[in-house]
């Protein structure tokens, strides 16, 4: 699996770890450092709430999560 597959499966795992509990779950940014990807996402509904999920891109799992 490449890289920007990896990303794109930790994107999703994020997504769907927000979408239980937000909705909208709108993607800003990722970004790749080591095997460990800081995905940013907008979960406000009237005005803008930003959270970030660290996913370890090798095992897909949620290492972190902050409001």
């Amino acid at each position: 699996m490449s890289v920007d597959e990896k990303i794109r499966n930790a994107i999703q795992v994020a997504r769907k770890f927000l979408e239980q509990y937000n909705s909208p779950v709108i993607f800003k940014s990722a970004v790749l450092n080591d095997c460990i990807c800081e995905i940013v996402m907008d979960v406000g509904l009237a005005h803008e709430k930003i959270v970030q999920v660290k996913i370890n891109i090798v095992t897909g799992t949620i290492i972190e999560y902050t409001q």
